[in-house]
């Protein structure tokens, strides 16, 4: 009897489990237009500053991004149950969000962000982690694949020349933001249409 007992709390145990992360890969679904927008924000950084020759360009690109992210996603947020699998990836990225702007404006501001090897290989090292994190949460190989090519894309950095380095930089915005972001929304779309098609 109660081996029954164990067995049947361990089967309860491993269903909420499952059924967390199903959660965890619908909200990453539903939030993955932030990965297209900060792909776009991020070439458009890159192009302001490579063609503009203006310093003005990933500071006002990376606040308006911000500002475009939280100013959407409260408005998304309004009347959604907050679950600990969605303030768990929540927190991550709010984490990586604050952590590379601080670094990143403290290097600019100082004057040691002078390296693109270096810029390159810190923000593709830290999202990354980001990545890597969220995929182990939600045991998703797409995400994953995203952290292996960002990682790839920081070690990679250290090594090369300018031109490949930026080469590097840009393939890597649009497999992991561009790619990646489009893939989650389109899930999102056929999860929502399968949702409608049964109810």
């Amino acid at each position: 009897m109660t081996g029954n007992l164990e067995e049947l709390e361990l089967k309860d145990r491993l269903s909420l489990i499952e059924s967390m992360i199903a959660e965890g890969r619908r909200k990453t679904e539903r939030w993955s237009w932030t990965f297209v927008v900060w792909g776009v924000a991020y070439y458009i950084a890159i192009a302001w500053s490579v063609w503009g020759q203006s310093s003005l360009a990933w500071p006002v690109t990376m606040i308006a991004a911000s500002v475009l992210t939280a100013v959407v996603g409260s408005r998304m947020r309004k009347g959604e149950p907050e679950t600990t699998m969605g303030r768990a990836l929540g927190a991550i990225w709010m984490a990586f969000g604050s952590s590379v702007f601080i670094l990143m404006i403290s290097l600019g501001v100082s004057g040691k962000l002078t390296d693109p090897h270096v810029a390159i290989a810190v923000i593709a090292a830290m999202l990354g982690s980001a990545n890597l994190a969220s995929s182990l949460i939600l045991k998703w190989r797409a995400q994953f694949g995203c952290a292996v090519v960002w990682l790839a894309t920081a070690v990679a950095s250290c090594f090369v020349s300018e031109t490949v380095l930026y080469a590097l930089g840009v393939t890597a915005i649009f497999l992991c933001q561009i790619v990646f972001g489009v893939y989650a929304m389109i899930l999102e779309s056929r999860r929502r249409q399968r949702g409608a098609a049964h109810a």
